[in-house]
């Protein structure tokens, strides 16, 4: 049983950082100088010659302070008054530049409220690529800001990218964990509703939760945490899912393939057509998505992951075949 949560454990870690390894990489490819879950504050006459990377605090850039180097902020408050010779970058917060500001770079904004003071100096561009980002002066003026758009190209090429990660962690998992796949299908399919009203109940009471968290500043960690598993849990019951839907492709064809193939092909399929009908109808096209998510998390839950059976079963054996296991009378 310790060998199998140790497996768990390194394939959960392991996809993870698949999943992640496109926007870590864009986002702190050199960021020496990273404060997570705290705050960060460079008084008047310090230098910091790095990028700046501030997750869940706030940021404190004070006059005849200097950056030489990018500053990107998620979830919190920045106050720049000093100089940044790179882009300031914040997404999900609040964002007041200062009179004294000197940005050499782009502002870069997404999900957030800017109020700038009309000698703020921005020698770069104002990009925002959100609708519910805002860049207010004195007196209610709103001023121009240009508008990050992606081209038909970039959408195609994400959606094979992501397509193509989806597959690799699924065949990744499957190779080390192809039983707590098989054991939290199972459980979705023996205990449907059970499954979709213990994911939806989670789906909306968790995050609130979270954020409530995130609200005390000294518990942001434990908000971290908690949304960084809500987020692998998600993925995990998508790719058992996907493992199922490849048992039965195979089964159809009455060969026998391994279960990291299996997983694959059954990932490929789910996410293809998921993905494609978001794609195509934006506006209905992601409810199939959110149902089956909302399903498998609850599937998720009711096995911890697949290390339980779940409904436990009356047989000898709970060794895992590839038919569904009975129910518990």
């Amino acid at each position: 049983m310790k060998t199998d949560h140790l497996k768990f454990y390194s394939a959960i870690i392991l996809s993870v950082i698949f999943l992640a390894a496109f926007p870590i990489t864009a986002l702190a490819a050199s960021s020496s100088a990273a404060v997570i879950g705290n705050n960060y504050t460079l008084t008047s006459g310090q230098t910091l010659n790095d990028d700046l990377f501030v997750l869940g605090g706030n940021v404190d850039l004070m006059s005849g302070s200097v950056v030489n180097g990018n500053v990107f902020l998620l979830g919190g408050t920045a106050q720049a008054a000093g100089t940044i010779n790179g882009n300031l970058t914040v997404v999900g917060g609040t964002l007041n530049l200062s009179s004294t500001l000197l940005l050499n770079g782009n502002l870069n904004t997404a999900g957030t409220t800017v109020n700038r003071d009309p000698n703020a100096q921005l020698k770069g561009q104002v990009n925002i690529n959100s609708g519910n980002s805002t860049i207010v002066i004195p007196g209610n003026i709103q001023i121009p800001a240009f508008q990050l758009r992606t081209t038909p190209i970039l959408n195609i090429l994400w959606f094979f990218i992501e397509l193509f990660l989806w597959v690799l962690v699924a065949m990744l998992v499957a190779m080390f964990l192809p039983d707590h796949l098989m054991r939290t299908s199972q459980a979705a399919i023996s205990q449907p509703w059970l499954s979709g009203g213990l994911g939806l109940l989670t789906a909306i009471v968790l995050p609130i939760l979270l954020v409530l968290l995130a609200i005390t500043i000294c518990l942001i960690p434990v908000s971290l945490l908690g949304g960084f598993l809500l987020l692998v849990a998600w993925a995990f019951g998508l790719i058992a899912l996907g493992y199922e839907l490849g048992k039965r492709i195979t089964l159809s064809f009455k060969a026998e393939w391994h279960p990291a193939f299996s997983a694959g092909l059954g990932m490929l399929v789910l996410m293809l057509t998921l993905n494609g009908l978001q794609a195509l109808v934006q506006c209905v096209g992601w409810i199939p998505k959110a149902l089956l998510s909302i399903w498998m998390l609850g599937a998720v839950l009711l096995t911890q992951f697949g290390i339980k059976v779940y409904p436990q079963v009356t047989t000898s054996s709970t060794k895992d075949t590839g038919t569904l296991l009975p129910p518990s009378s």
